[in-house]
């Protein structure tokens, strides 16, 4: 049971973090947030930012919060691991992206016209991929097939070796640094933490097996 737990709390991490670096917050998000003592504990700065408990929420989101969005992820530091890793600098959308090609080898699609990203590599669907992957651990785990739940925790570590893990924490650095608001301040640094504490816990979690 401890086990099964364990998954699902990753994934609803890596879900409530791709939901915050997809779009901008909506205010039933930052209500969620707000009222939540265990959630306010990953937010150490924005606790501390008299804006986030003194100015009114939807004035708060539109002035302040969508602003910083805008800022860092759209016009600054964009999400994109073919952004990020390549000279070019150019976002790849195409069928030879090499994390498309993951996600279909591992049976996992998207529909781009469903979500605010311009490419498969963006950071937030790279966590939900993760999300899928744990998702599919936990399946297997529930079944009892101990075999399966190892296999897809194996290609977990593998995309975060070649993908998300290579990528993302130098990124979420970057984007954690030209931040203005304490709240996306610690976006960036909660999730940066999470992937390295998450890789790690995949490693010593496959040495007990």
């Amino acid at each position: 049971m401890e086990k099964i737990e364990e998954l699902q709390a990753r994934i609803n991490m890596y879900g409530f973090l791709s939901r915050l670096l997809i779009e901008e917050v909506d205010l039933e998000t930052l209500k969620k947030i707000k009222n939540n003592e265990d959630i306010l504990e990953f937010f150490p700065n924005t606790r501390q930012w008299d804006l986030f408990w003194e100015k009114d929420e939807k004035k708060l989101i539109e002035e302040d919060l969508n602003v910083d969005f805008t800022t860092v992820f759209l016009l600054n530091v964009y999400p994109y691991e073919s952004v990020f890793i390549h000279d070019e600098g150019h976002i790849n959308p195409t069928v030879t992206n090499p994390t498309l090609i993951f996600y279909r080898e591992n049976g996992f699609s998207i529909d781009l016209n469903k979500t605010r990203a311009l490419s498969p590599d963006h950071i937030a669907v790279e966590m939900e991929f993760m999300m899928n992957l744990i998702q599919e651990e936990l399946e297997s785990a529930k079944k009892g097939n101990e075999e399966d739940a190892k296999r897809w925790k194996n290609v977990q570590i593998k995309f975060l070796e070649e993908h998300l893990g290579n990528w993302g924490p130098v990124y979420l650095m970057a984007a954690r640094d030209m931040a203005e608001t304490p709240f996306y301040y610690d976006v960036c640094q909660l999730a940066l933490d999470f992937i390295l504490s998450d890789y790690e816990y995949l490693i010593e979690d496959m040495e007990r097996v």
